[in-house]
């Protein structure tokens, strides 16, 4: 997002701030607790009613994109992978520090457009100024798709559940409570109320008149509605408001119409070249159909993605602009131009990957796992994840022979939480769920914030028999952290064990609503609560 300067300013006043802010392309998924759904955040296995939600994690982030059947009698086992906030550990040294060390923009903005886009910029540059009015198939023409603010289901469930006196103690921001501007965007997310900061981003897309209302209507934009759009989209892919992301983002297609270019509003940036839309951006887009069920589209969408990036690396290293033109940058930046590229063909192939896996396309995804293998930048920690990840789709495939290959570290002690974590996944396709929660026990005296780890011990006290040390163990969790252990999956888990062990479970689930209800924000699915409203 752009920096916090006037955020309410008009878009005919957007000039001065591009100019001061263009430092860096922004990451919305660093103000997320937990970032879109990558391999790297959770492989999803697929889903069976008999597993219960055995979780990995390698870091304490944690991730609740996916709720099983709320019909299911028991909670489901998610062997998940690298839960790493979007991959940012295994992509920081290689994407992350090339985003912020480029030192042109230039580099960081390139893009290539379509022939039909180039000649129509290329009109706009040798007319007038207010001479070229493009037909409205060449524009960009996004706005909301729901009028009104999306409601908070925490606090509506615990109204109806348990009264009216129970809304005393629920102290959530709400988008009026925050500046009207990115600041307060950034404030809500960070708070966790995602659902308050749709709403704001909504109030704030307005003023470019892009509100509700606006899809199909022709209206200007700048670097700086583009990230509020990007905001928006990966706020409503987060809290799986799945119709009104398909909506919203269709208008963008794949950000190729002249007017996602500098060179569109000469008045503005004079001859600038390259894409007002973020990187970032295009990749989310690319991603959205499967977030909707439509894997194969995205994997369309991403090689599309892949085949520009892979020219504009091939450009870049035979001395030319990533957009194909001739370059006049030094031997340092175009150098670190190749990196930047290269890192950021490295995450469209991990974005291929959770493609591959969500259409159960194993062997895809374990070949270009492997290629990423190959590529030299990686550090030794790095290479671990990734060969982690490998032995989790061969889990997948039900290859556990393979599995270990990958899991398994000959080494008779294991040093790392990943690495234990591994092992445990593997001791569990074994159905060897003592071994499993010695395991990882053990990752959890070395990381006992990561309530994950907990959830996992859980899981395998269920399976071992011990249910009620099992329940007893997610209250002691709950009870220590509730800010941290509030999350989806394990609330699954809980109630789901609650009703195993008795008929008489209302008043526990009850207790579990007060708690979301006085500790968390409004971006809580409560249907992991398994109470009927």
């Amino acid at each position: 997002m752009a920096d916090d300067n006037g955020a309410t300013a008009r878009p005919e006043t957007e000039r001065n701030r591009e100019v001061n802010n263009e430092d860096k392309e922004v990451d919305i998924s660093r103000y997320f607790n937990d970032a879109p759904l990558t391999i790297f955040d959770e492989i999803v296995a697929p889903k069976k009613p008999d597993y219960f939600n055995v979780q990995s994690a390698s870091v304490s982030r944690v991730s609740d994109y996916t709720l099983p059947d709320s019909a299911s009698n028991l909670p489901f086992f998610n062997s998940d992978g690298l839960r790493t906030s979007a991959a940012s550990s295994l992509l920081e040294p290689a994407e992350r520090a090339a985003e912020h060390g480029a030192p042109n923009d230039t580099h960081r903005d390139a893009w290539i457009p379509s022939e039909q886009t180039r000649r129509i910029l290329r009109s706009v540059a040798t007319t007038a100024a207010g001479g070229n009015h493009p037909d409205r198939e060449n524009l960009t023409m996004p706005g909301l798709a729901v009028h009104g603010d999306m409601p908070d289901p925490i606090k509506n469930a615990s109204i109806h559940l348990l009264g009216e006196d129970e809304n005393i103690h629920r102290n959530v921001l709400t988008a009026s409570d925050v500046t009207q501007d990115e600041r307060g965007l950034r404030n809500l997310i960070q708070a966790g109320c995602y659902r308050a900061a749709v709403n704001l981003s909504g109030r704030l897309l307005a003023i470019y008149a892009q509100g509700y209302g606006k899809i199909n209507q022709p209206s200007k934009h700048t670097p700086h509605s583009l990230q509020l759009w990007y905001t928006r989209l990966s706020l409503l892919a987060k809290l799986r408001q799945l119709e009104v992301l398909e909506n919203e983002s269709r208008p963008f297609g794949s950000l190729d119409k002249p007017d996602m270019y500098f060179r569109f509003y000469p008045e503005l940036y004079g001859t600038r070249s390259g894409s007002m839309a973020s990187f970032a951006f295009r990749l989310l887009l690319a991603e959205i159909p499967s977030y909707c069920g439509k894997p194969k589209q995205a994997l369309d969408n991403l090689h599309r993605l892949l085949a520009t990036v892979n020219r504009i690396v091939a450009n870049l290293r035979v001395g030319l602009h990533g957009e194909g033109t001739r370059a006049t940058t030094k031997t340092g930046e175009q150098r670190d131009a190749v990196r930047l590229w290269t890192a950021r063909k490295s995450r469209v192939l991990v974005s291929v990957v959770n493609c591959a896996v969500g259409m159960k396309s194993y062997v895809l995804a374990i070949e270009i796992l492997e290629e990423l293998c190959r590529l030299p930048e990686w550090s030794a920690e790095q290479l671990g994840i990734l060969r982690s990840a490998i032995g989790r789709v061969h889990l997948f495939l039900g290859d556990v022979s393979a599995a270990e290959r990958y899991l398994v570290r000959k080494e008779e002690r294991t040093s790392s939480v990943r690495e234990l974590v591994d092992s445990g996944l593997m001791a569990v396709a074994q159905n060897a769920f003592q071994e499993a929660y010695n395991c990882f026990q053990s990752a959890s005296a070395m990381d006992p914030s990561n309530v994950m780890l907990i959830n996992n011990m859980a899981v395998c006290l269920l399976y071992t028999g011990q249910l009620k040390a099992a329940v007893r163990l997610y209250e002691s969790l709950v009870g220590r952290n509730p800010l941290k252990s509030l999350q989806e999956p394990i609330l699954l888990n809980m109630c789901t064990s609650y009703e195993l062990h008795t008929t008489h479970c209302k008043q526990t689930k009850l207790h579990l609503l007060r708690q979301l209800n006085r500790y968390k924000g409004d971006a809580a699915d409560i249907q992991c609560l398994k109470l009927a409203m």
